[in-house]
């Protein structure tokens, strides 16, 4: 993700460039809240729903700003 963030980075505008950071700190903040929600689950279980809410929602980022990237 963090690669796709840097080239989405180098291709926004001045004005864009400040909403990304702005908006990607904000996206970070919400993935890890919402994924705090299913670590907290009962069992040993719960620890893994963590897990694969985190590689989901950060690969389906990455596949965002890639796209953002591309324009």
């Amino acid at each position: 993700m963090n690669a796709a963030y840097q080239k989405a980075l180098g291709t926004a505008g001045d004005k864009q460039r400040d909403q990304l950071r702005a908006v990607q700190r904000l996206w970070v903040q919400y993935r890890d809240a919402n994924c705090l929600y299913y670590g907290l689950g009962e069992g040993t279980i719960a620890r893994l729903d963590a897990g694969e809410c985190m590689r989901s929602m950060t690969e389906a980022r990455a596949k965002e700003l890639e796209g953002i990237g591309q324009q």
